[in-house]
């Protein structure tokens, strides 16, 4: 498992937290929660469908910390 200070989950928790930060200010928290985890998890399915990404457990992980970094 990587590190959740590597580059790409930097990136999946910055903007996960900056999605459900802008989506908190025109929604309950925890329907921007939930949007913003059904965006990344479609990511996921993309890079899993597509064969240009790696879907990674790991990343769903990082969004989710980001989730939570941005309703909180």
């Amino acid at each position: 498992m990587k590190s959740l200070l590597h580059e790409d989950k930097l990136k999946h928790i910055v903007v996960s937290a900056i999605i459900a930060v802008a989506l908190n200010l025109f929604l309950p928290w925890w329907v921007a929660a939930l949007i913003t985890l059904a965006i990344g998890v479609g990511k996921e399915v993309y890079d899993k469908v597509s064969g240009k990404g790696h879907p990674e457990w790991e990343d769903l992980v990082a969004d989710v910390v980001g989730i939570l970094i941005g309703v909180l």
